[in-house]
């Protein structure tokens, strides 16, 4: 009598692209929606205040204001996703993958 073996499992890099293919619930999403709001609110505050700050009281032409604005903006759409790889590609440590960063 023969007995059936199981499969072998399959090779972790498998199983993990496999789990990063599985949608976040909607829970997940509010919870990351509701981490990222502290860090929108406070953008739009610097942004807000710099802008005052910019005309009122160091009196730039609001051209060079509104130049310094955007491009600080620009310079976070370069180096945003940028750092992102970089996270990405860091390899992990007994402390985690963020702390080199």
């Amino acid at each position: 009598v023969r007995k059936k073996h199981s499969p072998p499992p399959p090779p972790l890099k498998e199983s993990l692209e496999k789990e990063s293919k599985e949608k976040l619930s909607v829970c997940s999403k509010l919870c990351y929606a509701i981490g990222g709001a502290p860090y929108q609110i406070t953008g739009c505050a610097l942004g807000f205040f710099l802008q005052i700050y910019l005309l009122d009281v160091a009196q730039l032409d609001p051209f060079y204001a509104s130049i310094i604005l955007f491009v600080g903006r620009a310079w976070d759409a370069i180096t945003d996703p940028m750092v992102g790889f970089f996270i990405t590609k860091t390899p992990w440590s007994r402390l985690g993958r963020l702390m080199p960063w």
